[in-house]
C-alpha cells in the first residue's frame, strides 16, 4: 500500500491549506475528522482505514487548493480565450501539485502552468541561480517582471516561444506559447500572474 505517498501528499497540502481554514470552516471540519480517523484507524493497527482516511483528507485538501490556486492564474488577454483550470497531483514524480489553464486565439495557444513543491521547481531555481547555466542554453535572456526575475525564449522560426518564474523558491511559473508571432504575448500573459497571493499561499503558517 502506498502510505508513505499519502502522507507526503497530505503533509503538502496541510502546509498549503491552513491559510484557508478561517474562509471554509466547514471543510476544515471535514479535513480535521478525515485526520482524526486516520490517527484512530491507525492506532487499532488498521492499515486499510487509515489509508482511506487519509486518501479523503487529500482529496478535500487539493479541492481547496485547486480553488484557491485556481485564483491566480492569468485572465486571458483581450480576443484570447481560456479553458477551465486543471489540476493534478505530482505524487508519481517528486510530489507537489500543479494546476494548467490553456488559451487559444485562432492558431496561436498558451499554457500556463503553475508547479509547487516538486523537484522540477528546484532544477529551475539552480537554472536563475547560475548565470552560465543560463548562457549554455541558446535563446534565454533574462527579464524583469515588477519585481520578480523571469527567463524567456522565443524562436521566430518556429513561433514558439516560453517564459518562466520562480516564487518563493516553491513554485514554478511557466507559460509557454505556440504559434505566437512576437514574444511579447509571453511577457504580457505572464504580467498576469497574482504572485502576491501565491506567497500568501504558499507561506501560510509561517
Amino acid at each position: 500500500m502506498r502510505l508513505n505517498g499519502v502522507v507526503v501528499g497530505l503533509a503538502l497540502a496541510i502546509g498549503l491549506a491552513l491559510a484557508l481554514a478561517v474562509t471554509r470552516p466547514a471543510l476544515a471540519d471535514d479535513v480535521a475528522n478525515q485526520m482524526d480517523a486516520a490517527r484512530a484507524a491507525y492506532l487499532k493497527g488498521d492499515a486499510l482505514h487509515t489509508l482511506s482516511s487519509l486518501q479523503a483528507a487529500v482529496a478535500l485538501l487539493n479541492g481547496r487548493l485547486s480553488d484557491q490556486f485556481s485564483k491566480v492564474l492569468p485572465a486571458p488577454l483581450a480576443g484570447w480565450e481560456s479553458g477551465a483550470p486543471e489540476q493534478e497531483t505530482l505524487d508519481t514524480i517528486g510530489g507537489g501539485i500543479s494546476l494548467t489553464r490553456a488559451y487559444t486565439k485562432g492558431d496561436a495557444t498558451l499554457n500556463a502552468a503553475l508547479i509547487v513543491d516538486n523537484p522540477s521547481v528546484a532544477a529551475s531555481v539552480a537554472m536563475f541561480q547560475s548565470a552560465p547555466q543560463v548562457a549554455s542554453q541558446p535563446g534565454w535572456s533574462r527579464l524583469k517582471l515588477g519585481g520578480d526575475d523571469a527567463l524567456m525564449r522565443y524562436d521566430a522560426a518556429s513561433r514558439a516561444g516560453e517564459i518562466m518564474m520562480v516564487i518563493g523558491g516553491r513554485v514554478l511559473l511557466q507559460i509557454e506559447g505556440t504559434e505566437i508571432a512576437k514574444d511579447d504575448v509571453l511577457v504580457e500573459l505572464a504580467k498576469g500572474w497574482n504572485t502576491a497571493a501565491i506567497r500568501k499561499l504558499i507561506t501560510a503558517g509561517s
